[in-house]
Order: structure tokens, then C-alpha cells, then sequence
């Protein structure tokens, strides 16, 4: 692609980012969040948005780029999603497509990308969901459906991470200042 037609595909992506803090060892929670059985757990759906079902037809290990599978959402449809990077225990990547719900007239595919570093005792964890609309006019209410909707998705879904490490019985306590005694926070990136 040339650099025009790269800013052209960029005036189509509605992002969202959030950040966290989890009391636990970065390799944890790395292996926990990308994890091949893990969406059930912690995609349990806000607002319009289902949660996950389940996944299925999964093409090789889950830590393999490459790797790909169907997503089964509960009310019945389907998304598939596939591995781009892996990088234990700091970088994750996935792309999204062929959503056989409303999405699918809003979008072409999505892009979710999490960062994980350590920071002061704790794991920040970082997540961007990169969608990309169709055509400029439907970028108009891909966004609406992105700050509406998707964020709260990504809320709800770290609130699940922070709440599998709280009472997981290897959980640390940890204190970062002004980070409401090191954990929960949720902040718009």
C-alpha cells in the first residue's frame, strides 16, 4: 500500500484504549488474558453487547500466530479471530473478523492489541481495540457503537481479569500510590 492509501485506511479506524492494574506477576496474568480458553471468563457482556459462549475449530496453539478460531457469542452468532503476535510476557495481538451480527454492515475487521508491563509491584495492563469501518459513512455510528457500548465491553472485561487475580489464592496484595491501593482503576487512553 502506498502512504496515501495508508491514510486512507486510517480515517476509517475507531479506537479505543483502557488501562489497569492487576496485583499479580506479569507472566500470570500474560498467560491468563491470552489464553485459548479464556473469553468465556472474562467477555461476559455490557449493554448490547453479548458475552462470550464459547470458541470452536481452533487451527493450532493458541500462542502461534497464525492460529485461528470461531468465537460463539451468547446470543448465537459468530466472529472469527485469529493470533498476529505473540510475544510472552509483554505483547499480545489479534484481528477479528466476519461478524455475522449488526457489526458486519459497520465493519471490515477489528484489530485488539494488549500490552503488559510491570509497575511497581503490580502488572499495568493495556488494551487498544482498533475497529475499521466499512466507508466513511459508516464510521459515524461504528463510533457511536464504540464509545456507547464497546467501552464498557473492555471495562466489564478487565474488571473480570483484576477480579480473577483477587481471588485466585496466589494473588498478591499490592499497593500502588494513587492507584486506588493498586488495582481497578480503569482509564481512557
Amino acid at each position: 500500500m502506498s502512504d496515501i492509501d495508508l491514510r486512507r485506511a486510517d480515517r476509517l479506524n475507531v479506537a479505543v484504549t483502557r488501562e489497569t492494574f492487576v496485583s499479580h506477576a506479569i507472566q500470570d496474568v500474560f498467560d491468563f488474558v491470552a489464553a485459548e480458553d479464556v473469553l468465556p471468563k472474562i467477555l461476559t457482556g455490557y449493554g448490547m453487547v453479548p458475552g462470550v459462549a464459547s470458541t470452536s475449530d481452533v487451527s493450532g496453539p493458541w500462542d502461534l500466530p497464525g492460529s485461528h478460531r470461531v468465537v460463539h457469542m451468547a446470543d448465537g452468532s459468530t466472529v472469527n479471530e485469529g493470533v498476529t503476535h505473540y510475544d510472552r510476557p509483554s505483547y499480545f495481538a489479534y484481528r477479528v473478523s466476519n461478524p455475522s451480527f449488526a457489526l458486519k454492515h459497520l465493519m471490515t475487521e477489528a484489530i485488539g492489541q494488549f500490552w503488559f508491563e510491570p509497575s511497581n509491584g503490580v502488572t499495568k495492563v493495556k488494551w487498544t481495540y482498533t475497529f475499521r469501518a466499512k466507508n466513511r459513512l459508516t464510521k459515524v455510528p461504528l463510533t457511536l457503537f464504540v464509545k456507547s457500548q464497546w467501552k464498557g465491553y473492555m471495562d466489564v472485561c478487565l474488571a473480570n481479569v483484576i477480579e480473577h487475580f483477587s481471588t485466585s489464592p496466589t494473588a498478591a496484595p499490592a499497593h500502588v500510590p494513587g492507584k486506588n491501593g493498586g488495582t481497578g482503576d480503569l482509564t481512557d487512553r
